[in-house]
């Protein structure tokens, strides 16, 4: 009798993430078969069910340990992007910038929720929830009524960012220091009272609760998503 063979990549459980997805034409499955990703049969993500064409690809991400902080040194920032990570009913924040190197185009991801609000670039949060704008005048605002805002300081951020490279990173068991070029930085901590409060409580809040920085900054294949 044959046994049931557990996918290798299934709940993962690297930090928040359970799994590392991508949805693909069949006729580039040897591409991602090549970059270690697996075919899986039956995987009920958000109910979808792949075309006859389309497969569904699972791999591992790396944290930066396993990738090497050497590897992406000079690395150059594409873009970037708030929204990785996604649950079924949406997504969970993770901020991931979109890097071009020696490796080709990664993803740098701090897969923490709401990321976004407890990373400092040259001092400054990338975002906070609305209501604490006037305080801590973050990088991107939002909120109901701010879409022209929104759509301007996101624009600025990613021309900001776009082009800068990345000369050291220091990553300490609750912190990570990335310094770019222009003699900007992008700093974040398990704790810091730079950090905005929750919207609802009010509090500060803990990056994460469990683990140590190297849990939650992961580097993935661009186009390939992560699973909470």
């Amino acid at each position: 009798m044959q046994l049931f063979r557990k996918h290798p990549y299934l709940n993962l459980n690297m930090g928040l993430v359970k799994e590392n997805f991508i949805i693909i034409k069949k006729t580039d499955q040897k591409l991602w078969e090549e970059r270690g990703f697996q075919k899986i049969r039956k995987y009920p993500i958000f109910r979808y069910k792949p075309k006859p064409a389309e497969v569904i690809m699972l791999g591992r991400p790396m944290t930066i340990s396993e990738f090497s902080a050497e590897n992406l040194i000079h690395s150059e920032i594409l873009d970037y992007t708030l929204y990785l990570g996604s649950y079924g009913m949406g997504g969970a924040g993770f901020f991931g910038l979109k890097l071009k190197g020696s490796f080709g185009i990664r993803r740098l991801v701090y897969c923490i929720w709401s990321s976004g609000e407890h990373i400092l670039l040259d001092d400054k949060i990338i975002e906070c929830h609305p209501q604490f704008i006037e305080i801590y005048h973050p990088w991107i605002v939002w909120g109901n009524g701010m879409h022209e805002e929104y759509e301007k300081t996101s624009r600025n951020l990613k021309n900001f960012l776009s082009g800068l490279e990345i000369q050291e990173i220091s990553l300490q068991e609750h912190a990570l220091k990335i310094q770019l070029s222009g003699n900007h930085r992008i700093e974040t901590y398990q704790k810091s009272e730079k950090f905005p409060e929750q919207a609802g409580t009010g509090r500060k809040r803990l990056s994460y609760e469990t683990g140590t920085m190297s849990d939650y900054w992961l580097v993935i294949y661009d186009e390939t998503d992560l699973r909470v």
